[in-house]
Parts: C-alpha cells; sequence; structure tokens
C-alpha cells in the first residue's frame, strides 16, 4: 500500500502504463518494462494491475484510442482549470480520480470545450463548477473522457468491483447507513500493550449499511511522530468487502452537516486551546479534560472506554481519568516514546469526537451523521464532487 506521495505518484503511473500497453497494444508490459516505471513492482502489483485493466476494458467495451496521463496531459489540464476558474482548492475533494484516459481524436475538442465553458462571461467559479461536473459526466458516459480512482486489489480477489460515482445529484437513491450499537470506542487504557503509550490513539466505530455490509471507521491523527496533528475519519469496509478501502471522509462533508445542526468541528490538537505545547500544560488545560471525560462518562450515548488505567511493565499504577492524564503528559514531556505526544493528542481530539457522536445522538441525527461519513469517505456528498469511475 501507498506510504508517501512519491510512492503513490509511481504505484499510479504503473496503472497507467499498464493499462496503455494491455488497451492499445493488446499485451502485458513486461517485468523490465513496469520496474522502470514502479520500482515497487511485484506479483501483487502485477495481480492488482491485471484486475485493474480488466475492469475499464469492461467499462470502454473493447475499445482503443485512448491518451493515458497522470503527471502530462489532460489531468493536469483539467486539475489548472478546476482550481484557476473552479475554486477548488483541493484537486482530490472535488474528484479523487488518479488517471485519465481521453480519446486522442477528441482530445483537443475536450479541452477546448472545457476552456469554453468554465470561462463564459458573468459566472461565478462555484457555477463554473456545476458546468464543469456535467460536461465531465456527459464525457464519462460516453466514454470520451474518463476519470478513474484506483484502488490495491487484494491477491484473493477474483476481479476489481467497478462503480460510477457523482454521475447524478438524485439522493434519493442513496443507501441508509446505521452505527452498531455499543461500537463507539474511546479507549483509553495507557501502558498495557508498549510502555508509554495508549493503545489506541484512535476513536472507532463500527457502521452498517442497508445491504448487510459492515464498515469500520476511525477517528486519529495518521502522523503519532508530530506531537500535534491533524485529525482525519477514516473508512474501511469489513468481511466480505475488506480491502474495498473508501478512504478519508471530507471535511467539507462533515463541516455541512456539523454546521447545520449548530455544531463545530474539532479544531487540530496544534490548534486546541487546552492542547498546550509539549512541556507547557496548566492546571486549567487539566481541568478541561477532566470534565470533558465526566461528560462522556454521563452521556446517555454509550462510549466504551475500555480499561481506564495506567500501565508500566505489566504493573497497573492507576485507575481514573486523571492519573492517566497526569502521566500522559509526564511521558510525553520526557519524551518516553517518540510517539508518547502524537498519540496522546490524538486520543485527546478523538474524545472531542466522542462528544460530537454524543451531541449527534441527542439531536437524534445519528443516521444521517452516518450517511455523510459514508458518502464523505466516497467523496460524493455534494453536485460539487466531480464524477470519476472508480475501481477497487
Amino acid at each position: 500500500m501507498a506510504t508517501s506521495a512519491v510512492e503513490t505518484a509511481k504505484q499510479e503511473n504503473g496503472s497507467r502504463f499498464y493499462l496503455q500497453h494491455v488497451i492499445e497494444n493488446n499485451r502485458e508490459p513486461t517485468y523490465a518494462e513496469m520496474i522502470k516505471i514502479y520500482d515497487g513492482y511485484n506479483q501483487f502489483w502485477r495481480r492488482t494491475y491485471e484486475k485493474q485493466a480488466n475492469a475499464v476494458k469492461e467499462y470502454i467495451k473493447g475499445e482503443k484510442g485512448y491518451e493515458y496521463s497522470r503527471d502530462n496531459g489532460i489531468m493536469p489540464f483539467i486539475e489548472n482549470i478546476a482550481k484557476s476558474d473552479c475554486g477548488v482548492a483541493v484537486k482530490d475533494r472535488w474528484d479523487p480520480m488518479d488517471i485519465v484516459m481521453v480519446k486522442k481524436s477528441m482530445r483537443k475538442t475536450v479541452e477546448g470545450t472545457i476552456r469554453e465553458l468554465t470561462n463564459m462571461k458573468g459566472m461565478t467559479k462555484d457555477a463554473n463548477l456545476l458546468i464543469l461536473n456535467a460536461y465531465m459526466r456527459e464525457a464519462l458516459k460516453d466514454k470520451i473522457l474518463i476519470g478513474i480512482s484506483l484502488k490495491a486489489i487484494k491477491l484473493n480477489k477474483r476481479k476489481a468491483n467497478m462503480e460510477l460515482a457523482n454521475m447524478r445529484d438524485d439522493k434519493s437513491t442513496r443507501i441508509n447507513i446505521e452505527p452498531i450499537d455499543g461500537s463507539l470506542k474511546c479507549t483509553l487504557t495507557l501502558g498495557k500493550k508498549a510502555n508509554y503509550l495508549f493503545d489506541t490513539g484512535e476513536l472507532g466505530f463500527d457502521l452498517k449499511t442497508e445491504s448487510g455490509a459492515d464498515i469500520h471507521g476511525q477517528t486519529r491523527s495518521f502522523q503519532y511522530s508530530k506531537a500535534r496533528n491533524v485529525s482525519q475519519t477514516d473508512l474501511t469496509p469489513k468481511g466480505r468487502d475488506a480491502g474495498a478501502k473508501l478512504g478519508k471522509v471530507s471535511s467539507i462533508a462533515l463541516d455541512d452537516f456539523l454546521g447545520s445542526n449548530s455544531l463545530e468541528r474539532p479544531p487540530s490538537a496544534s490548534r486546541h486551546p487546552h492542547i498546550p505545547s509539549v512541556g507547557q500544560w496548566k492546571d486549567n488545560d487539566k481541568k478541561y479534560w477532566i470534565d470533558l471525560f465526566n461528560k462522556l462518562k454521563d452521556s446517555s450515548y454509550k462510549i466504551d472506554f475500555g480499561d481506564v488505567a495506567v500501565y508500566e511493565n505489566n504493573v497497573k499504577i492507576g485507575d481514573t481519568f486523571e492519573q492517566i492524564l497526569n502521566k500522559s503528559i509526564e511521558y510525553e514531556t520526557d519524551s518516553k516514546d517518540r510517539s508518547s505526544a502524537g498519540r496522546f493528542s490524538s486520543k485527546l481530539i478523538s474524545m472531542e469526537w466522542a462528544h460530537i457522536w454524543s451531541e449527534i445522538a441527542s439531536k437524534g441525527k445519528l443516521k444521517e451523521w452516518c450517511r455523510v461519513l459514508y458518502y464523505g469517505a466516497k467523496k460524493e456528498f455534494s453536485p460539487n464532487n466531480g464524477p470519476f469511475l472508480k475501481i477497487y
């Protein structure tokens, strides 16, 4: 799996190169050819690329005559238009396409049409974005311009799944998602699995779709080596759908829902008024978190805190939240582990998110919230989201 932007770029260019050879040349690239594009190419990626290619071939019904773009060509052209003329700040929040296929014979026409549609007089950037999305939907439907979001495919999966995303604005077709009772976990066990560290830095939860599919969610920092970092919510299907990662929930989707319910997304750990820099804790900061824990403990919505205790060398040395808090501050101040501070601040922000869940439950809006998480992870939460073909 990708571990960095550089690695991701190599993997996606591997997909682009493999697709081009299989579709246009009717042959699989050799190992020597592939290793020049992606130096991590192995049997796993060969099988992933093969299944991705089969899915794309099925969608285009065996047609040829495409250009395949990632770093050059029509993909950066579209991205630049979206940013300069349509108000898109981050490409993946608008459209998570990893590569773009365009009919060679139509490329200049497609580029000219996009340029013309997004430069009409009197149109706002928001209006331009809706027009761009509408054109891209038609072009995707006609298989002229195909933005593709690619996921790694497990070896034990016979074929890749394929679906079109953001092809219409009709929300009545959306599936229902519910939280699984008792699954909200904000485990506060410190030092049991490893000295000086929370057993997890996350808020975990499980969802179920109306078809019976299970989804696991986690809200946490995804870089514990940073003392104060941003927390994100990530969804991954379980069981029969395991491996088809949905992704991280868009902050725009979260803010829209929370704002409409008089709630606010918790700040990042670096901006939280009661998470000071390492070594700068004050009594009023501690009191804030103790009060929040007591509020969550008394919440009518069940939150599983696990074993509320501190361990060192497998010996329990404390069993109150205040002791956990004080030990966490001590561990990060003394740099007991390079991840002590990052896990600690991530866990505190997880408590804030547990409070958000409790507030949403009190408003009777949990089902709506779960749909926001699901479609926010799929990048299918707004008419402002661009269309794409998802291979997973």
